[in-house]
């Protein structure tokens, strides 16, 4: 029983006999299950019928504890830590060469005003020299000579007495360039794509190259004045596109100034598809028994390997798609005779199969191509333009999802790092993932 005393505190008046029915001992203590008061046999058996219960969970509290102290920050981060520090090179490249740039411009701008007066005196030399040998100096040649020399004179003090000037204007780095955002691999779904975040209309009908950053604004645009383009992939090594196209030329396509450039040193053939690694330049050609052919990108694109069937694909195989992560290459290869298409992993270095997954789709030849792009946590994406769908692959090469897609789908590729642009026949649909 419970009395309040005149100091606002409470009495606990603790009854003689154990609240047990028929056990007449006196009580010890409440228990803290079933705060009752009981004798010290009674609050035994109590201890005795939790404790089974209780055991098991200071068990999973231990497992847990040890698991927290194991956890590597490593692991969390995962290649976070390795993008920031490619960031920062390639920050420091760029540094670098504006910095070589500026400096050669100086001394271009020096060299440039000093020949200037370098080759008035030397014709002033030639013409004294051919009136000596003519013996046709007069008065009027020496004042004239000598005037020459005297505004030249006066150029080169005031070459001495002149300096450059340089109007550096600070480099700004927004915090927002580096955004840190939690990702869980499982949330990474197609069926969370519903209407698109944003949306950029686009037509075959204007060949237009368009470069857009992150707020979807369109800060380079230029003409594409060549032929189709098949596929493009981006060299982060190179820092440009490589576009071929379907005249079997490939270019290069600068980053800030869209400027194309044609690479003179791979043979021409009827390229169909493209990708990149840090060092290396993939392609394959659309033709039965489908050679894969590695271009060294730090030797001017010489080549370094022909892969032809069995090791490429089969005789009666065709690749119809590649894309490169993380020292692995994604195949979508179709079947000549029976037109299934399946979706391979291979070693990039050695082109061990890894992993091979048959799709529920077919190809024909005169359909559009099915492509794959590579998706977070070493997934991958399959699309397929002819069924309309998207197929969600994991990193085991098991079917995570298949996403049905309307407008039907050209292409995919994440955007960032959170963002899935897929190209439509009239539009460019951005969905969060």
């Amino acid at each position: 029983m419970l009395e309040q005393t005149s100091t606002n505190s409470i009495i606990i008046i603790m009854p003689r006999t154990c609240a047990i029915e028929k056990c007449k001992h006196k009580s010890r203590s409440i228990c803290p299950c079933c705060n009752k008061n009981l004798c010290h046999n009674h609050l035994k058996e109590h201890d005795d019928l939790n404790n089974p219960q209780l055991n098991p969970l200071i068990n999973q509290f231990n497992i847990l504890d040890e698991q927290l102290k194991s956890s590597n920050t490593d692991k969390l981060i995962g290649d976070c830590r390795q993008k920031l520090i490619q960031w920062r090179d390639n920050c420091h490249k760029m540094i670098n060469q504006l910095y070589e740039q500026k400096i050669h411009e100086l001394d271009q701008r020096c060299l440039q005003k000093l020949d200037e007066q370098r080759t008035q005196l030397n014709l002033i030399r030639s013409k004294m020299t051919e009136l000596t040998r003519q013996q046709e100096n007069n008065q009027k040649h020496i004042d004239s000579t000598t005037l020459t020399i005297r505004h030249i004179h006066e150029e080169i003090k005031a070459i001495e007495n002149t300096h450059l000037q340089l109007d550096i204007r600070p480099l700004t780095i927004d915090d927002s360039f580096i955004f840190i955002e939690e990702f869980e691999p499982n949330k990474c779904n197609l069926v969370n794509l519903t209407t698109p975040y944003r949306t950029i209309d686009c037509s075959d009908r204007h060949p237009n190259l368009c470069l857009i950053n992150q707020k979807f604004e369109i800060i380079k645009q230029c003409p594409w004045k060549f032929d189709f383009i098949r596929d493009m992939c981006w060299s982060s090594t190179l820092n440009c596109f490589i576009v071929i196209t379907r005249s079997r030329e490939i270019y290069l396509v600068n980053e800030k100034t869209l400027a194309t450039e044609l690479i003179q040193t791979i043979e021409e053939q009827d390229w169909s598809s493209c990708t990149c690694s840090d060092t290396s330049f993939y392609l394959t050609a659309r033709r039965e028994g489908t050679n894969i052919y590695e271009f060294n990108l730090l030797s001017s694109f010489t080549l370094i390997k022909r892969w032809k069937p069995p090791h490429s694909c089969k005789q009666y195989e065709v690749i119809l798609n590649t894309a490169y992560k993380n020292k692995t290459l994604a195949l979508v290869i179709s079947h000549c005779s029976t037109s299934i298409v399946h979706f391979e992993l291979r070693s990039s270095i050695t082109l061990d199969r890894l992993w091979s997954i048959e799709l529920n789709i077919s190809h024909r030849i005169g359909q559009p191509l099915i492509r794959c792009s590579s998706l977070k946590c070493d997934e991958w994406l399959v699309v397929d333009n002819n069924t309309s769908q998207l197929f969600h692959i994991r990193k085991d090469g098991q079917i995570k999802s298949v996403y049905p897609c309307n407008p039907s789908p050209w292409n995919a590729v994440m955007f960032g790092s959170n963002l899935l642009a897929i190209r439509t026949k009239n539009s460019v649909n951005f969905h969060k993932l």
